[in-house]
Order: structure tokens, then C-alpha cells, then sequence
């Protein structure tokens, strides 16, 4: 090989690592008093789900795909404990049935199970009124205002913001996966003479309506046997609660409201409310939902999508990694089909939330784990969409879903979390045997429930 040759092999080598080290996200720098305190720790973000370890291989239980962007958070978090001699990890501490009761005994007995808890909302919120969490935006070494490295999901600092402490907080727009969409066949689409893509169009273009979407739960109902009745619908009848909440959302309405002074309010009299069951209703009416088979488990309404004999679902959007992640046919996702009193879609969303214990830590350990925890979670790309992609079964999901999923200012935060006790299955459940008006079905849940949002209030 002549001298040039070996020159310009040299050259596209380094080039080749200079790419490398472009692409990889660098360890951000710690204070002194945060890196003489993290120094030895071992944090523990617990959770009900998953399990995270850089030392393992792979590092999770499940969810690893070794894509480009997983193998460069790997090694970016690795250097992170390298640099500065502390470990972490996201660890599986309960089961879900298990894990607010251990929380909350844990931290009442000082030794909390994990360094940082990953709770549903309902759950944070009653750690919270036991006195059981830590006030995180009393310490100054994360600005909670700012996008970078972490955009904070705002609606989850200001639900769990009284007073002027906050005492919860997560990561990110469509970080956790609890928005209400709908998910569809698109094989089903076909056969009934739909564009496949049909609702990710309607969507982009601010035609998926209630009255679009009725239109299209029609077609896609219908007897492919000719037998004299339906044997493929356009929904199941299940899960209500999932159904109502997309219903209710995209009319721009809510169970419960916080006004200006922090009060909740129960907002199911309004309109738009109103407006929400009685299409629901006029769902059931027109026969288009699949009713419960006599007998069947709760679940039942999984298997009747996953298989393939109801076209949509309407349920929560981390179902696309869980139940959907072996599905056979190919399927899409959209937001719920905006209503008429609203102007634009709705995110209707409780994110799992981050929480640290009130006991068992000093303010130092504290502004240690949260910066530990910001540094955890900083993306190692700033294109967001690379590592949501091979969670979809198209881009569209990612592209245009997503990113609205992801926009704080279609974001409505699920206000009834807040209430112990309150059931949305009460209105929910009921709809199926109610053949009054919907103020009736609502006005016949008001008086308990407004005892329980007054309870709440007081505490």
C-alpha cells in the first residue's frame, strides 16, 4: 500500500471517530457539593414495570431493542457513573396492585424502598396528603423553568403544585404514555373500502370530527357473512372509562377543574359534558360498539382488536409498546376525534410521575438525586423521534401523533385524580342501562361526588 493510500485510511478512520464522538452526548459537569455527595450513592428509581441496569446485559428486562439511540444512551450513562462513582438504575420494586402501599409504608418508616418513586398520579397525590413527599421545588440546583437539557412536563408540575411548592415532577410530553388515542386495523380499514391512513388524514387535516368519526365507525360495522348480523364492529363496548375520557377531553371538558384560587370543581354539568355522554350514548344507539359476550373476563376487549374483529380502540397510548407490540396486522394511532366546542385536539393525560420521600434523605442527598435524575434522563439526541420510531408499526404515528401528544398546549390534565374515592365509572358504566336524558345520569352522581371534591378541598 503506497504512503497516500495509507494516509487517506488514516484520515477516514479518524473522521469515522470524530462522527462518533459528535453524536455522543457528553456528561454534563456537577457542582462541587452535588459531586462530593453523590460520591458512593446508589439511587434507585423504583417502579411496577421495568427493569434498567447499565452494569447488565442487556440493560433491561424489556423494551430493549439495541437501536442506534438506546446504544448511545447506554454508553452515555455509563460514563455518567464512571465520572462521577455513584450507581443507578430503574428497578421493578411491586407489582402494580403492591406499589402505592409499599411507597407510602416505606416512607412512613423512614427506610423508603427506592431513592425515587415512579407513581400513577392518584397514588402520588395521596403520599402527598399524608405529608409523605418531598417539596423538590425548594431546591435550586435544577431550574424546573427551563427545556434544557430536560424539558419537565409543566402540567405535571403545575398539578402537583400547592401553595408554591411543587412535590412531583416528570420528564417530557408523551414521556409515560397515558394519553387517550385511538388506535386502528388498517387491514379492517380496507376491507371495508377505507384508505387505511384514512384517520391519520383526517387528523392532519382537522377533519376528524365526532361527526366524521361516527360516519366511519358505520362503515366499518358490518356483516361479512351475510348472515343477517354484524360480526365485525368499529369499537368494543370496553373499556367504558377509556372511551368516556376520550369523549369528554375532546369537547375541551373535564370530570373535575381546578379554579384560579386551586379549588377543585366538579365540571361534569357543563355543556360540553353533557354534549360527551350523549354522543357516547348515540355510539351505543347506533350499534356500532360490540357488546360484552355473556361471561367474558374484563379484559375481553384486547383480544377482540388484537385479533382482529373490531377495527378501533380507544384506550391509552403505552399500549402501543405493550398489547400492540406483537399484534399481526398492521395498525396506526390517533388522537380521539375533536368535538364541537373544541378548536383544536385534546391530550388528555395523568403521566406516571417522579416523586422523592419526605424521610430518609438530607437536602444535600436531595439536591444530589435530583441532579442526578436530570442527568439520567437528558436525551442523547435531539431529534426525539429516533427513539420512538421502532415503537410504531408507521412514522405517522411518531410524526404526527406524537408530536401532538407531545405539545403542552393541547395538554388537559385528568383533575379527578386528585379526588380519593371519585369513580368516572359511576357515569361511565351506567351508560349502558340509561335510556333518559344524560343531565339525569349525570345529576343522579352529583350529590356524592361533590361531597368527595369537597373532602378533597379541605385536606
Amino acid at each position: 500500500m503506497s504512503k497516500k493510500s495509507i494516509l487517506i485510511a488514516c484520515l477516514v478512520i479518524v473522521s469515522m471517530f470524530m462522527s462518533v464522538a459528535a453524536f455522543a452526548q457528553q456528561v454534563p459537569n456537577a457542582p462541587n457539593a452535588v459531586r462530593n455527595t453523590l460520591r458512593g450513592m446508589n439511587i434507585t428509581i423504583g417502579n411496577w414495570w421495568n427493569d434498567y441496569n447499565p452494569a447488565r446485559t442487556p440493560p433491561m428486562s424489556s423494551g430493549w431493542v439495541g437501536s442506534d439511540v438506546q446504544e448511545r444512551q447506554l454508553d452515555y450513562r455509563k460514563r455518567l457513573l464512571a465520572q462521577y462513582n455513584f450507581t443507578m438504575e430503574d428497578r421493578n420494586i411491586a407489582s402494580w396492585s403492591e406499589m402505592s402501599q409499599l411507597a407510602a409504608t416505606s416512607i412512613m418508616a423512614g427506610r423508603p424502598r427506592a431513592t425515587v418513586f415512579r407513581l400513577q398520579a392518584d397514588w402520588a397525590m395521596a403520599l402527598h396528603r399524608q405529608n409523605l413527599l418531598y417539596p423538590v421545588s425548594t431546591r435550586r440546583v435544577i431550574n424546573w423553568s427551563q427545556t434544557a437539557p430536560v424539558e419537565w412536563n409543566r402540567a405535571v408540575s403545575e398539578a402537583f403544585t400547592f401553595g408554591n411548592r411543587t412535590f412531583a415532577f416528570t420528564d417530557g410530553y408523551g414521556g409515560s404514555q397515558q394519553a387517550a388515542v385511538v388506535f386502528f386495523n388498517k387491514r379492517l380499514f380496507r376491507e371495508a373500502g377505507l384508505d387505511p391512513n384514512l384517520p391519520y388524514d383526517l387528523q392532519r387535516s382537522g377533519q376528524w370530527t365526532w361527526d366524521r368519526f361516527l360516519e366511519i365507525c358505520k362503515q366499518l360495522t358490518r356483516d361479512t357473512r351475510n348472515r343477517g348480523v354484524f360480526d365485525t364492529f368499529a369499537l368494543p363496548s370496553d373499556l367504558s372509562t377509556e372511551i368516556l375520557d376520550a369523549l369528554v377531553s375532546s369537547n375541551g371538558a373535564n370530570y373535575v377543574s381546578r379554579d384560579r384560587n386551586g379549588r377543585l370543581v366538579n365540571s361534569t354539568n357543563t355543556p360540553a359534558f353533557i354534549e360527551a355522554v350523549s354522543f357516547y350514548m348515540r355510539l351505543r344507539d347506533e350499534g356500532v360498539m360490540k357488546p360484552k359476550p355473556e361471561g367474558a373476563a374484563w379484559n375481553w376487549h384486547i383480544p377482540e382488536f388484537n385479533d382482529g374483529r373490531v377495527a378501533m380502540r380507544i384506550d391509552q397510548q403505552y399500549l402501543a409498546t405493550n398489547d400492540l407490540r406483537n399484534m399481526r396486522d398492521e395498525w396506526g394511532m390517533v388522537l380521539p376525534p375533536r368535538g364541537p366546542r373544541s378548536s383544536n385536539f385534546v391530550v388528555f393525560a395523568s403521566e406516571n410521575v417522579m416523586v422523592i420521600p419526605a424521610r430518609g434523605f438530607s437536602d444535600a442527598q436531595v439536591d444530589a438525586i435530583l441532579w442526578a435524575v436530570q442527568a439520567w434522563v437528558t436525551p442523547v439526541d435531539d431529534n426525539w423521534r429516533l427513539a420512538e420510531y421502532p415503537n410504531y408499526r408507521d412514522r405517522r404515528a411518531v410524526d404526527e401523533t406524537i408530536a401532538l401528544i407531545r405539545d403542552p398546549r393541547l395538554q388537559l390534565w385528568k383533575f379527578h385524580l386528585h379526588v380519593p374515592g371519585l369513580q368516572r365509572g359511576n357515569i361511565a358504566w351506567q351508560i349502558w342501562h340509561h335510556d333518559g336524558e344524560p343531565a339525569q345520569l349525570i345529576e343522579a352522581v352529583s350529590q356524592s361526588w361533590n361531597a368527595l371534591i369537597a373532602d378533597a378541598n379541605v385536606r
